[in-house]
């Protein structure tokens, strides 16, 4: 008689990394309860799933009570993720926005966005101890929990690795690219002028242990199409047809080559990176062009 088999559990081909969290900075000194956040049946416009305090002499009246300073544990329905979360003070976290209120990134942000930053009373942290192996429904379990806990507390959400801070209508896209995942919802685009132009380049895909994506050598008019196409390869990867070195993409005559890159470490230091190429006869600009063509062509 055959023993029983059983087949390793369904992935998109890649995980979620331990260094994926996200932050609540919220405004109010009093939080809701748990249940409020979250529960069974996603009562009263909540997040379906369960929420509860760590500590070992939490009793079950501290689910309808207000939230307080500790550990608590945030579990999906179906109990295949399971977060951690860190309540503090922002002095407990050493957290101090004035230097970040006074930087370039602030001037491009929302007032309200940055007004509750300033106001910023208590802090949460939430991490991954588990998930689900289909990556997607963990993903958005995160989302919905963050976005949620931040409308109740007049709250901003912070993704330390995409450098982005975001109102809780921001943080998930009303339409997405897949219903399955939206690489806007995770990468971020970061930008840098140097001597040979403009440097742009994707902060998110590490989260997955997947290669980040860079481009160099743009004008200031080409950073739409150059956002545009770098986060349509991250869309791809996360839809688990990723990237090699050696592809290339675009316009035929006008493709860019895929090749590993990340030689600035003080950026990059450990990080994966591709880097994209246009031909030697042609500029970055003129490839992105061409590929917006094609695209309306197609």
């Amino acid at each position: 008689m055959r023993p029983w088999s059983f087949g390793k559990p369904k992935t998109p081909g890649f995980g979620i990394q331990r260094s994926f969290y996200l932050t609540i900075l919220s405004s109010r000194p009093v939080w809701p309860p748990i249940l409020t956040v979250i529960n069974p049946k996603g009562e009263g416009g909540a997040v379906t799933g369960f929420g509860a305090p760590l500590a070992d002499a939490a009793s079950k009246d501290a689910l309808g009570a207000p939230m307080e300073r500790g550990a608590y544990v945030i579990a999906s329905k179906d109990r295949k993720t399971v977060l951690e979360m860190l309540v503090m003070s922002k002095e407990e976290a050493g957290f101090d926005p004035e230097p970040f209120l006074r930087s370039q990134l602030a001037q491009e942000l929302d007032r309200e966005l940055l007004n509750r930053i300033r106001a910023t009373w208590l802090i949460a942290q939430l991490t991954f101890k588990s998930h689900d192996p289909m990556v997607y429904p963990a993903v958005d379990f995160l989302l919905e929990f963050s976005t949620r806990l931040a409308d109740l507390t007049d709250g901003v959400v912070a993704d330390p690795i995409s450098r982005r801070y975001l109102l809780p209508p921001q943080v998930r896209q009303p339409i997405r690219a897949d219903e399955k995942i939206d690489a806007r919802d995770v990468v971020g685009i970061s930008h840098r002028a140097k001597p040979d132009g403009i440097h742009l380049f994707t902060l998110g895909m590490q989260k997955f242990a997947m290669p980040e994506f860079e481009l160099s050598g743009l004008e200031i008019t080409d950073l739409g199409l150059g956002e545009a196409l770098l986060l349509s390869l991250c869309q791809t990867s996360l839809m688990g047809r990723k990237s090699d070195s050696g592809d290339r993409v675009g316009a035929a005559g006008f493709e860019f080559e895929i090749r590993e890159g990340g030689f600035d470490r003080g950026l990059w230091e450990g990080i994966p990176v591709f880097e994209l190429l246009p031909p030697p006869t042609k500029t970055a600009g003129e490839c992105l062009r061409a590929w917006q063509a094609a695209l309306k062509n197609a």
